[in-house]
């Protein structure tokens, strides 16, 4: 080849690089949106539809996101953002969430839906615990226990559900079990979905979130509700950004908006497994109120 036929060819791919170059920087650049939620969002399905759903809205508003989630207890996605490992979070426990705010891990802090705590347990309940409220339940089922006809699976993760049952046990016996003290109370130290399973596979009592349990009942023979959902059962789940961006804010007014439409339409054998925060009734709302679930400055400005 002549010199000047290789100064030709060089001259065209220099000017086809600088094309390549001036498209990409064209192109509209994509944010990846780092998130940790619950294993409960996650067993039940929600988060199935409500990723995509919130990249394709997205996109319609300009900004393409791509979600990256951690599913993991409430305890453990709070230490995450403390770390700073995530922009935003949807976790369950208002009593650490408001912790977490009042240091500035939060940032803001709106709550997007609710179901409720169910205690279920053998279908021949031996503790006796049907027809009665939760602390009650689990007085009986401690001391079915101590002697011997009853075990307890508990998550064991710190998350929102595992604060919530140890809650009920220092109201029920005073105390927190100990695995090492207690042989019938067993720490699964695992999401909702394993637990459940675990309690089906001992015929053990476990607390769930009502959304799992409905997701994976059919699977689950050896279990039945025991202590049904009440007031003081409420499970109220929350949006947080951790760290402020465009796609942050973004995800905030999506689950204001779209995202209350998305969590309404999640259903099971026609029973929701949450009830958007946009349709709670008055009561409800009371109930949320006196959990003392709703603080925090809006995420969405």
């Amino acid at each position: 080849m002549s010199k000047i036929g290789y100064m030709i060819i060089l001259a065209a791919a220099l000017v086809a690089a600088t094309a390549a170059m001036l498209l990409t920087s064209a192109a509209p650049k994509g944010t990846v949106l780092y998130m940790a939620t619950t294993t409960s969002v996650r067993d039940t399905g929600l988060l199935d539809v409500l990723v995509p759903d919130f990249e394709e809205w997205a996109a319609t508003r300009g900004l393409r996101v791509e979600v990256r989630y951690t599913a993991v207890g409430t305890g453990q996605a709070l230490r995450m953002a403390e770390r700073g490992d995530v922009d935003v979070v949807i976790v369950h426990a208002p009593g650490l969430e408001a912790q977490y705010l009042e240091r500035g891990v939060l940032k803001c802090r709106d709550v997007i839906a609710y179901n409720f705590f169910v205690v279920v347990g053998p279908r021949d309940d031996p503790a006796g615990a049907g027809g009665t409220d939760a602390v009650e339940a689990f007085r009986r089922i401690a001391r079915a226990g101590a002697e011997g006809r009853a075990s307890f699976v508990s998550r064991g993760d710190m998350s929102g559900t595992n604060l919530k049952e140890l809650e009920l046990w220092e109201a029920a016996i005073g105390r927190r079990p100990d695995p090492a003290r207690d042989a019938w109370y067993i720490s699964a130290g695992a999401g909702m979905a394993m637990t459940l399973q675990l309690a089906n596979e001992e015929a053990a009592y476990t607390l769930t979130d009502m959304g799992t349990w409905l997701r994976f009942r059919d699977s689950l023979p050896s279990l039945d509700v025991i202590v049904p959902e009440a007031p003081h059962l409420i499970n109220v789940y929350s949006f947080s950004i951790v760290r402020p961006s465009p796609a942050a804010s973004l995800m905030a007014q999506y689950m204001a908006t779209r995202g209350q439409e998305v969590i309404g339409g999640l259903e099971v054998g026609g029973q929701r497994l949450f009830t958007p925060i946009a349709e709670a009734s008055p009561r409800a709302l009371e109930w949320i109120g006196g959990a003392g679930a709703l603080f925090g400055p809006s995420c969405v400005g």
